[in-house]
This record gives structure tokens, C-alpha cells and sequence, in this order.
């Protein structure tokens, strides 16, 4: 996914999350579940695609759209959304 794209995914994550106080497991949650049920531009996979070139980017990620949040409070929210979104395995049947 080239750099234009991943962020213009990540911008759109931090324009849903611009005016909360606090970027907590309820926001987590209703993100994720904004993404699953497409109120997110592009599927799961290309949501964690993008989460994880951000995490992996050392481009500010708090430059265009400027939320209150610091950048690390960013980071550790897109950290937290990406294990939010990892498709679960069912657990093992007994044999």
C-alpha cells in the first residue's frame, strides 16, 4: 500500500476520533466495529494493512488532521485497534 494510502486510511481512523477526551477500549471497540461493519473505507484487511505501515512509519501520524491526542497516545491506540481487528481462531476441538 503506498504512503498515500495508509495514510489517508490512518486520517480517516483519526478524523472518527478527533473530539474524543480519551482513546480508551470503548473507542477502541467502536472503531473496530465501525471498520467491520464498513463505516470505514476498505475491508478488515486493508485496515490492518494500513494500521500496520503506520505502525511501522516514522512519518508523524498526527500532522494533518491534529487531534488533541499526542502522537504516542495515537500509536498505542492504532496498536490496540490492530490486535481488536486480528480475525479470531475458534479454539481447538478436544479429540
Amino acid at each position: 500500500m503506498a504512503t498515500d494510502l495508509w495514510k489517508g486510511h490512518i486520517n480517516g481512523i483519526l478524523y472518527g476520533i478527533q473530539f474524543e477526551q480519551v482513546l480508551d477500549d470503548s473507542v477502541v471497540a467502536w472503531v473496530a466495529r465501525g471498520v467491520i461493519d464498513g463505516r470505514y473505507p476498505g475491508d478488515r484487511t486493508a485496515t490492518l494493512d494500513a494500521l500496520d505501515q503506520a505502525l511501522r512509519s516514522e512519518v508523524p501520524l498526527n500532522d494533518e488532521i491534529e487531534t488533541r491526542h499526542s502522537e504516542e497516545s495515537i500509536r498505542t491506540f492504532i496498536q490496540r485497534l490492530s490486535a481488536a481487528l486480528q480475525p479470531r481462531t475458534s479454539d481447538p476441538r478436544p479429540r
